[in-house]
């Protein structure tokens, strides 16, 4: 699995379909109902996004937050309709946090070792 610079996942909801967009360089997020794109931002300006959007008629809250780990969801006035919308980049960000906790602990147990 190498480098990709464009991240996507499709969801189905009903009878539309629905593509999030993620571009690594630019910090490009974009959602698309059937190839026509009902949200675009760039994320760099802030890593909080709460924004109302209508989807065949619906009203849906899009959510996304990735300062620390990665989270985008989808969600109605029933709930939670789409739980993650990019897995792939959740489960890459979950694993850089884990990876920087390993290094840290380790240099953290290096400097305590060297001490004594």
């Amino acid at each position: 699995m190498g480098f990709e610079r464009i991240q996507a996942q499709r969801h189905k909801i009903g009878n539309l379909t629905l593509e999030a967009c993620y571009d690594r360089f630019t910090t490009k997020f974009e959602l698309k109902e059937n190839e026509k794109i009902i949200y675009s931002a760039f994320l760099y300006a802030g890593p909080i996004r709460t924004k109302e959007i209508l989807i065949n008629g619906t009203a849906f809250t899009l959510k996304v937050f990735w300062l620390v780990l990665w989270q985008s969801k989808l969600e109605n006035n029933d709930g939670v309709v789409v739980k993650e919308l990019l897995c792939r980049r959740r489960t890459k960000s979950i694993g850089v946090l884990i990876y920087i906790a390993i290094i840290t602990s380790v240099k953290i147990g290096l400097g305590v070792l060297s001490q004594t």
